[in-house]
């Protein structure tokens, strides 16, 4: 029965890693030179800067150096300068030279692997760790830290300790028989070859490549069901599936998850039953993420993707990609920040909606669809936005940025109510409507018009100012609605937006605030 211990000296992990990787991830011997030799130990260099001190009794050597004789009794990962010890291996008790010769056949993962063949002991360390049981009844205990959990073939235990731990029973599936059974409230787990497992302290479970069934407790868990038509309950607390794992297996299509009628198909294709789930991680493809009655957590990491939270005040994040977000909550949050966001995204929104909201919208969305027929509002950002009315009254404002405005059905009202600038804040209106529509202008911005409707001596149609009453000017022939702030003064009019040419437009379809 061997032990392994994961050290953290000094808070740093191994080669400029985030983590403590698995010692046969770490350790590969064909190619390693030597350092030193003795009678009780012998200390090897690693291509990848890494040194191992292989320690024990009655050590021989040939002339060529070889190996000939002695009893391994443990080991010891060593940083480069040869003394601070990452990993220490200790009850091996294997003939010295079996173990050249193993590690002239084996990878490192394996020579690990036939080392830690029994039932063995894994300790983690006070930072974030791989531990990998291998075959035997093994003990695997994460410490402190965010640690990773494996056991392998055999009945074994876990102890996450502190921090957010996961078991998973995705590897070691080659001679795996079935789908595991995790059960969070009794804190059992029937692995893939039946073996019945306790665990504590864990908050992550990853299934195996078959059907899995999966309950969580009153905790808040995270689940991945990976491969196979699975089965995932969680209980209570807040609970979140993950499928951006299925790549890495193979399962490389986008995802399409319902938390509202409980059906996910994941990266492989299988279908999945969803229960008591809240949050969603898509994966780096086109996902549809919907959520369901309550407040839901939707990720679509990268790939174009669609996120609907559904009734609750939800929080989506596109991730990177051109994702479009369904918003009916005026507690929805769009997150296009702390995933990365990028592309050209677009809200479609059942409520009045600002792009240029900071409590509503993280980082910057180009585009707004209005649904519905309700009489709402839709206002840009200082992105040049693509903003469209549903069937109902809408009050349309693009904000900064050259903009498009169409307001579809109903009687529409385009706002201007930013600095004017021809170059870089020139909205156009696609369908303004002589008999429906209204254009509203803020007098702190057109300065010298009374509010209410425009009057008649301050519209002029042609290409400029005809006299000095002039102040709203539509161009007939182009389109071009302008603002001259003096009429025949010395300042040059402005243009702030167009519309459809040859329109019988008059003062009245102005009105100011």
């Amino acid at each position: 029965m061997a032990t392994l211990t994961v050290s953290f000296p000094g808070g740093i992990y191994p080669l400029g890693l985030d983590y403590n990787p698995s010692i046969g991830e770490l350790v590969n011997l064909n190619n390693a030179t030597v350092v030193s030799s003795s009678a009780t130990q012998r200390v090897l260099q690693m291509e990848n800067g890494l040194k191992i001190k292989l320690i024990g009794t009655g050590f021989t050597y040939d002339a060529q150096g070889h190996v000939t004789g002695g009893t391994l009794t443990s080991s010891q990962l060593l940083q480069s300068n040869g003394t601070t010890v990452l990993q220490t291996l200790s009850g091996i008790n294997r003939p010295f030279a079996d173990v050249y010769d193993a590690a002239e056949t084996f990878s490192g993962w394996d020579l690990n692997a036939w080392l830690m063949s029994g039932n063995d002991t894994i300790n983690g360390s006070a930072g974030h760790d791989d531990l990998y049981g291998h075959a035997g009844n093994d003990t695997l205990n994460g410490g402190d830290g965010d640690d990773f959990l494996v056991g392998g073939a055999g009945k074994d235990t876990y102890n996450g300790g502190n921090g957010y731990d996961q078991i998973s029973f995705a590897e070691y599936e080659t001679t795996a028989l079935r789908g595991v059974n995790i059960n969070a409230v009794t804190r059992i787990a029937v692995d893939q070859w039946g073996n019945s497992e306790s665990f504590t302290s864990i908050e992550s479970f990853r299934g195996s490549q078959f059907a899995d069934v999966m309950l969580g407790s009153a905790a808040s868990e995270q689940f991945m069901g990976m491969n196979g038509r699975d089965r995932i309950d969680g209980g209570g607390g807040i609970d979140e599936v993950r499928y951006h794992r299925d790549a890495n297996w193979g399962g490389n299509a986008g995802v399409n998850v319902n938390l509202t009628t409980g059906v996910a198909i994941d990266g492989f294709g299988k279908q999945d039953t969803l229960l008591n789930i809240e949050n969603v991680r898509g994966t780096a493809v086109s996902d549809v993420l919907v959520g369901n009655a309550v407040s839901n957590v939707l990720r679509g990491e990268a790939g174009n993707d669609s996120l609907n939270g559904m009734a609750g005040a939800d929080t989506m994040k596109g991730g990177t990609g051109n994702d479009t977000y369904y918003v009916d909550n005026a507690g929805d949050i769009v997150d296009e920040l702390s995933d990365g966001g990028s592309g050209t995204d677009r809200v479609l929104s059942s409520i009045s909606f600002s792009l240029a909201n900071t409590t509503q919208v993280k980082g910057t969305v180009e585009n707004l669809t209005l649904t519905g027929t309700g009489a709402i509002s839709g206002t840009g950002n200082a992105s040049a936005n693509t903003i469209v009315g549903n069937g109902g009254n809408n009050i349309l404002n693009g904000g900064l940025g050259n903009d498009t405005l169409t307001g579809g059905a109903g009687s529409d009202t385009f706002f201007f109510s930013t600095a004017l600038n021809a170059s870089t804040n020139k909205d156009t209106i696609t369908d303004f409507n002589v008999a429906a529509d209204t254009i509203r202008l803020e007098n702190a911005i057109f300065t010298g018009l009374a509010a209410g409707t425009l009057t008649a001596a301050a519209f002029h149609t042609g290409s400029a100012a005809a006299d000095a009453n002039d102040r709203i000017i539509y161009n007939k022939t182009t389109g071009a609605l302008l603002f001259d702030k003096d009429g025949l003064g010395g300042a040059a009019a402005v243009q702030f937006a167009t519309i459809t040419p040859n329109l019988t437009l008059t003062n009245a379809d102005f009105f100011v605030v």
